[in-house]
């Protein structure tokens, strides 16, 4: 079978893809390894932006289970802690398992979707691209003219066109969450989401999710950390952290181990190179993720909308060469490219040392201007060029006040 475009993935990335591709009347089959719906492990919350950068989903959005939240909490590594309260709506809480279905069917009357077809190999070549994927145990081979990459963090596509090789303990995290219904795990305080850095004593991060029906719980660690340190009992790590909610009465009921997930997390931000000769890769498998905040579903959706344009525009010329197809990386970078690689910055500088973040934490609590910086920041609400312009004109004078109290305290007293 022959197609303008393979879109292998389901996910944000790829549904997001296919949706474009469907509308614009491309020749497109999106290939999943699971049918749907599915479970996907995954924090689930995405930035309040999202439905002004993609204004059909507000609508959309209506047929599933969501929680917006405008309350959020952050604890530094020491304990000194900050809560925060917007007037505007800065973090959606959803189900993947939701989610995704929901993306999916905005898609699927325009595409041919083949789920589940688990991709055993990916052949480019000149001539076109050949997908191989086993469909009901049985090997069936697809072949296309432009393949998008949106399957994850282990992707196949990007191997296959050497745009990932070797190993990527130093790019990753794992993230290891559980969500459970509120029957069975329950939280006190339902409109407000919970961040811990250094969660622990060690190097990661918790976080505390509530959704419409569910309650979210994770903690990540950096994967070399976590290869070394905590393989083979992630379990009683999670569940250390679940118990110290309890003991503070945050939440209550039983964490359910059959409700355990954990998943790979890309924390370098986007691969050097993200296209090559009738390829893109998009979401997780391209590295689109915030690597300060973990979010990673508006980044996929975002490139996923880019990877489908060039492809538009590739099959338009009939031109799928490097030169071509590079035009995707210019899209990207002129919206999220600045964003996404100070946050690896960001996020090197700040989880390197402890005591950095938690200075960061303490002078929030103490100035609702900086509280209002980190929790906008944190939920996507701030670009980072927006978040620096904000400190140049807020932070600054408030820091340089600051300083003048302090030396006037020290200024001795004379004698009269």
């Amino acid at each position: 079978m022959t197609f303008d475009v393979i879109v292998v993935g389901g996910g944000p990335a790829g549904a997001t893809a296919a949706k474009v591709l469907g509308q614009a009347g491309v020749s497109t089959l999106l290939l999943d390894k699971s049918a749907f719906p599915r479970d996907k492990p995954c924090g689930g919350g995405i930035s309040a932006r999202v439905t002004k950068r993609f204004p059909y989903i507000e609508a959309a959005l209506e047929s599933i289970p969501t929680k917006w939240i405008s309350k959020i909490y952050f604890e530094g590594p020491s304990g000194v802690a900050v809560e925060y309260e917007s007037q505007e709506r800065l973090y959606l809480m959803l189900r993947r398992f939701e989610f995704d279905h929901l993306l999916l069917s905005l898609a699927r009357g325009h595409i041919e979707l083949q789920a589940p077809a688990l991709v055993r190999k990916v052949l480019i070549d000149t001539e076109g691209v050949r997908v191989t994927a086993e469909v009901e145990g049985e090997p069936r081979e697809y072949r296309g003219r432009v393949i998008l990459g949106c399957d994850g963090a282990n992707s196949v596509v990007a191997r296959a066109a050497g745009l990932r090789s070797g190993s990527v303990q130093n790019e990753y995290a794992i993230d290891m969450m559980e969500e459970t219904p509120y029957q069975e795990l329950d939280f006190i305080d339902r409109d407000r989401i919970y961040v811990y850095y250094r969660t622990q004593g060690q190097y990661g991060y918790g976080y505390v999710f509530p959704k419409a029906n569910h309650l979210n719980l994770g903690i990540g660690f950096k994967l070399d950390y976590y290869l070394s340190q905590l393989r083979g009992r992630q379990y009683s790590y999670f569940r250390a952290f679940a118990e110290d909610l309890a003991a503070k009465r945050l939440i209550s009921g039983k964490s359910n181990p059959a409700n355990f997930r954990a998943f790979p997390l890309p924390i370098s931000g986007p691969l050097r190179r993200t296209f090559a000769e009738r390829v893109v890769l998009c979401g997780d498998a391209g590295g689109f993720v915030n690597a300060f905040t973990a979010e990673g579903i508006y980044y996929a959706m975002v490139s996923g909308e880019h990877a489908a344009r060039t492809a538009i525009d590739a099959l338009r010329e009939n031109r799928f060469g490097v030169e071509r197809m590079r035009g995707y990386e210019q899209a990207w970078k002129n919206e999220i490219g600045v964003e996404l690689s100070k946050s690896v910055r960001i996020h090197r500088l700040m989880f390197a040392d402890p005591g950095r973040m938690d200075r960061v934490v303490r002078a929030a609590s103490r100035s609702p201007v900086l509280a209002d910086l980190l929790a906008r920041y944190a939920t996507g609400a701030l670009s980072h060029s927006q978040l620096k312009r904000a400190l140049l004109r807020k932070a600054l004078p408030l820091y340089f006040w600051e300083k003048v109290r302090m030396l006037a305290d020290r200024r001795p007293v004379e004698s009269t």
